[in-house]
């Protein structure tokens, strides 16, 4: 007998399984196309069957694994690992008393692996300079006007000029 995780499947008529992978491909100047790089997607697993009995309880579990994502190992025919339900449907026919038949899709995920940390003994030389605090800085104090600085410090003496009548006259 089939479970998905805890839930007795009383019925299964039909498994589908799709595996399948995707390829990269590149366009050459002369038209011919290569492909570099090959990616295996996620095997899918396509159930078809009947619940009968206390099914609103199989229904509420069902629903609960497929929000929440939980992960468990179908085994039916073959054992898949790491697999969550995608989808879950329900068709109430007259043809099934006391119960449904279902549609259900499965997933099979890999989970990441955790890096590992690695301890360093020798210290690490600091490459950068500490922060410090310069505070308010104070600004140099410029000459107002240099023509003015030039005026008012150095006066020029008198010139002495000599006139037609040999008086010394002082001008300004």
């Amino acid at each position: 007998m089939p479970y998905i995780k805890d839930i007795l499947i009383d019925v299964i008529t039909d498994v589908g399984v799709s595996e399948s992978s995707t390829s990269t491909d590149h366009a050459l100047e002369d038209g011919e196309q290569i492909s570099d790089h090959v990616q295996s997607d996620p095997i899918t697993l396509s159930l078809t069957g009947t619940l009968y009995g206390d099914y609103e309880q199989k229904v509420l579990k069902l629903r609960e694994y497929r929000q929440k994502g939980e992960l468990f190992t179908f085994d039916y025919m073959t054992n898949y690992g790491n697999v969550l339900i995608l989808n879950f449907n329900r068709d109430y026919t007259s043809s099934v008393k006391g119960g449904f038949n279902f549609t259900m899709t499965l997933k099979q995920v890999q989970l990441s692996k955790v890096a590992k940390t690695v301890a360093v003994k020798v210290p690490v030389k600091r490459q950068t300079k500490a922060v410090t605090k310069k505070g308010r800085k104070q600004l140099k104090k410029t000459v107002k006007s240099a023509s003015k600085a030039t005026t008012n410090k150095y006066k020029m003496p008198p010139k002495k000029y000599v006139n037609s009548t040999n008086i010394t006259e002082e001008r300004v």
